[in-house]
């Protein structure tokens, strides 16, 4: 993304992230045990890229995409993971491309919520719309309503947020991505005493609460340029 905007800090906030371990990566051992069995093995490596991508090693995860295409060039979680990849990387175009053409497919909601984030940062009602047909396809998914109810609220449609991050949150009751952006929620309409109320509940630092009140405000100041307003 050219610019970082509030949303991509939002979802992306190392504090509320609360991701599962990391699948264990290709290894002689675990390859020898499926060996046996070719649908295995290429679930055996996808889960290793998966594993750099969740490290951050995007360069290293496209090498090991590249091996994959010349054996099976057309697997949809093949084109998806080298999607995710170079949407990281912000090769915008590229990543594009490759999540349109899983649109139709067995991964299309997954291929909404990439072109969602994608998009995010350029035109945030094009995001939500992308976010939006991922949650119709994938109503279950946290991270989709998460981020869809994150967008909604950077866009001002508070009303429309909530019903999307408490079902986040009520989805996933340890995630606390949800719960903090449930917290800036109630910040942003003013509910005080909500947000120390859930701030208390579920433990949050002085320091957390400290950083989700100033993203609160960036979402408030970000919505007040786009409104041709002078920021307070």
């Amino acid at each position: 993304m050219i610019r970082t905007s509030a949303f991509v800090v939002g979802c992306l906030l190392g504090l509320t992230a609360c991701k599962s371990q990391p699948s264990r990566p290709l290894s002689a051992d675990n390859y020898d045990v499926a060996a046996a069995d070719p649908a295995k093995v290429q679930q055996i490596k996808s889960d290793a890229v998966r594993a750099l991508l969740d490290q951050g090693q995007y360069y290293a995860a496209l090498a090991h995409i590249e091996a994959q295409k010349q054996a099976i060039p057309d697997s949809p979680e093949v084109i998806y993971l080298e999607a995710e990849a170079r949407r990281h990387l912000q090769q915008r175009e590229q990543a594009d491309a490759l999540y349109k053409r899983l649109l139709g497919g067995p991964l299309e909601g997954k291929a909404w919520h990439g072109l969602g984030l994608l998009t995010a940062s350029s035109d945030l009602g094009g995001a939500i719309r992308a976010l939006r047909n991922a949650s119709s396809k994938l109503p279950t998914d946290v991270e989709i309503r998460n981020d869809l109810g994150y967008a909604l609220m950077e866009a001002g449609r508070y009303s429309e947020a909530l019903p999307e991050l408490s079902t986040a949150a009520e989805l996933a009751p340890s995630q606390l991505k949800s719960r903090n952006n449930l917290i800036i929620l109630m910040l942003l309409t003013g509910n005080q005493a909500g947000a120390d109320r859930m701030a208390k509940q579920a433990g949050a630092t002085p320091e957390t609460v400290k950083q989700l009140r100033n993203q609160a405000q960036a979402i408030r100041s970000q919505q007040q340029a786009r409104s041709g307003r002078t920021p307070a």
